[in-house]
């Protein structure tokens, strides 16, 4: 009988150890089962902005950096400042102490060239004044006047700092027999705006042949300079 007590006795502990694990498996089961709301998984993860999930302030994302373009020069214009364009040069009529003037053959063409030396642009008249003489003569009255190109007008030409301007100067284009004792050519390169002090003289060379010479506008280069050259149809005032 006691045998009997005893192993009834066990078998209910061991009965109720056994309900006990089976329903605290169910137990974790069902809350592995059990989704997880909206809300829930808002208030327990991190913040959909990126905010740390320690709570500190988050800084906004920033933006990539712009790159920076190089700043603009007004070059081969000339420089970059305010009194070097072309609409300083229009109200600043060109001295002769910040140019320099060089005159150079090619043929029985004169290819006169002035270049601003100064810092700042200013304007020359459409062309030069030009006169042809001889070098023997005070009196420069009866000096040959070049043909120049009819409907002359316009604001004057803009010499930018660092810049040229050339005009060319014809000879003799039609290759005829020349006028003696001419040998000398005498230029004032913007004659409204600058003294008959301000004229320079060159000679000619030897052997130089005047016949109906042509002068042409400024331009910015030779070629240009010889076109125009080839339009003077009229004589220079």
């Amino acid at each position: 009988m006691r045998v009997r007590h005893r192993h009834r006795a066990l078998l209910a502990v061991t009965t109720a150890a056994l309900v006990l694990s089976l329903t605290a498996c169910n137990g974790d089961d069902q809350a592995a089962a059990t989704p997880t709301t909206g809300s829930d998984a808002t208030a327990s993860g991190p913040a959909a902005t990126g905010a740390p999930a320690d709570g500190s302030p988050s800084e906004a994302p920033k933006a990539p950096e712009a790159s920076q373009a190089p700043e603009a020069s007004q070059k081969p214009n000339g420089g970059g400042s305010a009194n070097n364009t072309e609409a300083y040069a229009y109200k600043h009529p060109c001295a002769m102490t910040q140019l320099s003037l060089n005159v150079r053959q090619e043929g029985t063409r004169r290819i006169i060239e002035v270049a601003n030396t100064g810092a700042s642009a200013c304007g020359l008249d459409l062309l030069p004044a030009v006169a042809l003489g001889s070098a023997a003569s005070a009196d420069r009255s009866s000096s040959l006047r070049p043909l120049v190109p009819s409907g002359i007008g316009g604001p004057n030409h803009a010499l930018l700092a660092g810049t040229k301007a050339y005009a060319v100067l014809d000879l003799n284009p039609g290759g005829k027999a020349g006028a003696k004792g001419i040998d000398e050519m005498n230029v004032l390169v913007s004659p409204s705006h600058m003294p008959n002090a301000d004229t320079r003289s060159f000679p000619l060379g030897a052997g130089a042949s005047v016949s109906g010479p042509k002068l042409g506008l400024y331009h910015g280069s030779v070629a240009d300079a010889v076109a125009s050259m080839r339009q003077a149809d009229i004589a220079q005032q």
